[in-house]
C-alpha cells in the first residue's frame, strides 16, 4: 500500500462519453503515470445521471511530493491537444491530494464506495483511527475486501480546474475508500459505514458519498516512461471530429 493516493471527481456530458472513455483510457490515464512516484491509476464510473456521467479517478502515489515533480506539472501545464480539447467539458470536478493513514484488508475489487468530508482539524486524527477500527471489523466478517482512510489539506492548488474553495482552514478533508466484489454488499454497509463517520468523524460537511464501478486499471510498468511515446494516433482520434 502507498502512502499517499489522489482522488478525483468529475462529471462528464453523456453527449461525449464514447470521445471520454477513449481519450481517457488511452491518452489521459496511461500519461498520469510517466511522472516517477505515480503507480497506479484506476478509472472509475458510475450510473448515468440524465445528460452527465460521473466519475471517479485514483492514483496511488509514492507520496504527496510526487504532484510537486516536474514531469507532472508539465502534464498539467501542457496538455496535449486532444487533452485541451476534453478539458472544456469537465464540470463538477473535486481534486483531493491525501496521505494514507489507515487501510485494512487486501485485494482490489469490482466496486467502491467513496467518501470525502470535512473535518475539525483538532480531531481529524484520532477520529480517523476509530472509523478505521469500524472498517477493520466488516472486514473482519467479509463485508467487504479493504479499506483506505485518507487526510488532507483542503484547498490544495490544480492549476486545470477551479473548484468550490473550502472557507474553514481549522477544518481537513477526510477520504474514506471502500472496496467490495459486489456492489450489493457495499450498498448493504454503506449506512453502516455512514453512521460511524457521522458518530466519529463528526464532518462540518459531506463533500462527496457515492458508488463507483471499476472501469480501467493501470499500473506504471504498463505505460511507457515518456509521454510522447503514449499520445493517442490520429487515426484513434479522427473517430471524434465532432466540433466542441
Amino acid at each position: 500500500m502507498t502512502k499517499a493516493f489522489l482522488s478525483l471527481w468529475n462529471d462528464y456530458p453523456t453527449t461525449f462519453a464514447d470521445e471520454y472513455e477513449v481519450w481517457h483510457t488511452f491518452e489521459h490515464v496511461p500519461e498520469r503515470l510517466t511522472p516517477p512516484g505515480i503507480r497506479t491509476a484506476r478509472r472509475y464510473g458510475s450510473v448515468v445521471d440524465g445528460e452527465v456521467s460521473h466519475y471517479f479517478t485514483l492514483y496511488d502515489l509514492d507520496n504527496l511530493e510526487t504532484i510537486q515533480h516536474p514531469t507532472y506539472l508539465d502534464l498539467v501545464r501542457n496538455p496535449t491537444r486532444w487533452s485541451e480539447k476534453m478539458r472544456r467539458h469537465f464540470s463538477n470536478v473535486l481534486r483531493i491530494p491525501a496521505e494514507c493513514v489507515a487501510s485494512g484488508g487486501r485485494g482490489m475489487g469490482a466496486h467502491v464506495l467513496v467518501q470525502a468530508y470535512s473535518v475539525d482539524r483538532s480531531h481529524a486524527g484520532g477520529s480517523c483511527t476509530k472509523l478505521a477500527l469500524v472498517l477493520q471489523d466488516l472486514v473482519s466478517t467479509g463485508q467487504m475486501l479493504s479499506y483506505r482512510i485518507g487526510l488532507a489539506e483542503p484547498n490544495q492548488k490544480y492549476e486545470v480546474f477551479e473548484q468550490e474553495p473550502q472557507m474553514d482552514t481549522d477544518m481537513l478533508n477526510v477520504v474514506v475508500l471502500v472496496e467490495s466484489s459486489s456492489r450489493g454488499g457495499l450498498e448493504q454497509v454503506r449506512p453502516a459505514i455512514a453512521t460511524a463517520a457521522k458518530d466519529m468523524l463528526q464532518p462540518q460537511a459531506n463533500l462527496r458519498d457515492g458508488l463507483f464501478e471499476l472501469l480501467v486499471s493501470f499500473h506504471d510498468g504498463e505505460v511507457p516512461a515518456n509521454r510522447s511515446q503514449i499520445l493517442a494516433g490520429e487515426t484513434m482520434r479522427s473517430r471524434f471530429t465532432e466540433a466542441s
